[in-house]
């Protein structure tokens, strides 16, 4: 429920709202399962839900906590890239993207990895 109620928040486009709660249904899973589906699409929308909103902190530090305990999922590095872009970081921007395109098979089954062509950088 907690996770589709931070769903409903960030579809209505409410980021700054929509991430705290991602956060809660974030710990309401088990963290000794890195690699859960649910673990792992939750942190991706937590992280994007704080990153689109504005605290590009808080998207690092889920995701840099992601990498460590999950480090073959590649849409953490993806999303590290774009809080890199995002801070006009292009070097880390294509370290990431390079990881994240060396685990690229590890996508959860119908999920695809973002063109990252889609990055904008900052000025």
């Amino acid at each position: 429920m907690v996770f589709h109620y931070a769903t409903v928040l960030y579809d209505h486009q409410m980021m700054k709202a929509a991430a705290p709660i991602y956060e809660e249904a974030l710990r309401l899973l088990p963290a000794n399962e890195p690699g859960n589906k649910w673990r792992r699409v939750t942190i991706d929308q937590a992280a994007m839900a704080s990153g689109i909103s504005g605290d590009i902190q808080k998207a690092r530090m889920l995701l840099n906590a992601a990498v460590q305990a999950d480090p073959a999922y590649p849409l953490n590095y993806y999303n590290l890239a774009c809080a890199d872009a995002e801070e006009g970081n292009a070097a880390d921007a294509k370290l990431h993207l390079q990881q994240a395109f060396d685990w690229k098979a590890n996508v959860i089954p119908g999920e695809n990895l973002p063109d990252p062509r889609m990055i904008r950088f900052s000025s």
